[in-house]
């Protein structure tokens, strides 16, 4: 900092870099200790406060609203999504989506600290909040490429027309595996970044799974993220899934000013009745209580392997079914066994079931 000239209130005009301070530190005084010191809070400045202060700054969301930084932020938003399209269709590599991680937070941090933002003084623990959001954000933007592209791939499998009374889940593997890669590459970018800055006493990858923050953790929480109290698809997010592995589940349901006929009971002259069931076991479209699945593998030989099931829901607690009871590949295959395993941590239920049947856990956990 440099004088430039006088200034009112018997202060300085001071320059820090492209910015202009008035500097009226002849005004503080030294008083002698009051009585209520006792009561005083003591101001916080140690690192990980400061670090803490600076983090909500450096999220999408405040790096969109603040004028000096939501163009660059948009920039960085519409790159990475470019980018991780790109690395999904394979015309990518794993270090080049990275590299748009690295130069995104380089630029962002530049623009951020040329319009002063948040603070026109820079804080050293602007830096390191700065990195651990944009690696998050980075992190998120990627899942989520995934898990969209996942999900328009399994609307194809759907049967008939698609309405709000219905559902569907799709799980094809080679996104999980995909995204481990670009987490894998954009990690070990990261934490070479907190190295070279000497910030490792300050950040590492965060806990997402510990804080809940299911879009930010891997590719089974962000495909079925229990923020959503219907999202309850996967049972051990950490399970890794069989390579080559695809499941498909589907439930009928027709819009509210139509229904469906499926039974029937007749009453004989005689009193008794006879109940006649129309629905049949095959899967409907059109029906609310019955849904589809199918699973499918490729073995050691590369030898395409699935199994389908039409079943019914009856609206009750126990609707809840694990995906295993009701699909098995036969035989004793490797590759069989590893995708049956993996039918184990996958469950399926009706439409609302957690709404009508609310678990202790539901009540207690808060999701992201």
């Amino acid at each position: 900092m440099e004088q430039v000239q006088n200034a009112p209130r018997g202060g300085k005009w001071v320059e820090y870099g492209k910015f202009t301070f008035l500097d009226i530190s002849h005004e503080i005084k030294t008083k002698e200790t009051p009585s209520d010191v006792d009561t005083w809070v003591e101001v916080d400045m140690s690192p990980e406060h400061r670090l803490e202060t600076w983090r909500p700054n450096f999220t999408g969301p405040a790096l969109g609203r603040n004028p000096g930084t939501a163009a660059a932020w948009k920039e960085f938003e519409q790159q990475t999504k470019l980018a991780a399209g790109q690395f999904l269709d394979g015309t990518m590599d794993a270090d080049s989506l990275t590299e748009v991680f690295q130069q995104g937070y380089q630029h962002l941090t530049d623009v951020a600290k040329d319009t002063g933002y948040p603070s026109p003084l820079w804080d050293g623990m602007m830096g390191p909040a700065a990195l651990e959001s944009i690696y998050g954000e980075f992190r998120r933007m990627v899942l989520d490429a995934a898990v969209q592209r996942n999900n328009q791939e399994g609307r194809q499998y759907v049967t008939g027309e698609m309405n709000s009374q219905r559902t569907y889940k799709y799980y094809n593997s080679d996104y999980y595996f995909k995204t481990e890669e670009a987490i894998a590459s954009a990690t070990e970018r990261y934490n070479a970044l907190i190295q070279e800055a000497g910030w490792e006493d300050y950040i590492s990858v965060p806990d997402y799974k510990g804080k809940g923050l299911n879009l930010y953790y891997n590719f089974n929480t962000a495909f079925s993220n229990k923020f959503d109290v219907s999202e309850q698809y996967m049972i051990d997010p950490d399970q890794v899934p069989p390579r080559d592995f695809q499941w498909f589940y589907q439930t009928g349901g027709s819009e509210g000013n139509k229904g469906i006929v499926d039974s029937c009971i007749v009453t004989h002259l005689d009193g008794t009745k006879t109940f006649e069931d129309y629905s049949g076991p095959e899967f409907d479209p059109r029906h609310p209580g019955k849904a589809n699945m199918w699973a499918a593998y490729r073995d050691e030989n590369g030898v395409r392997h699935q199994v389908s099931v039409d079943f019914r829901y009856k609206f009750v607690e126990s609707d809840l079914r694990n995906v295993a009871a009701l699909l098995r590949f036969p035989g004793d295959s490797a590759a069989g066994q590893s995708a049956n395993r993996f039918l184990q941590n996958l469950q399926v239920y009706s439409p609302g079931h957690f709404s009508r049947f609310p678990t202790h856990k539901n009540k207690l956990t808060t999701y992201a």
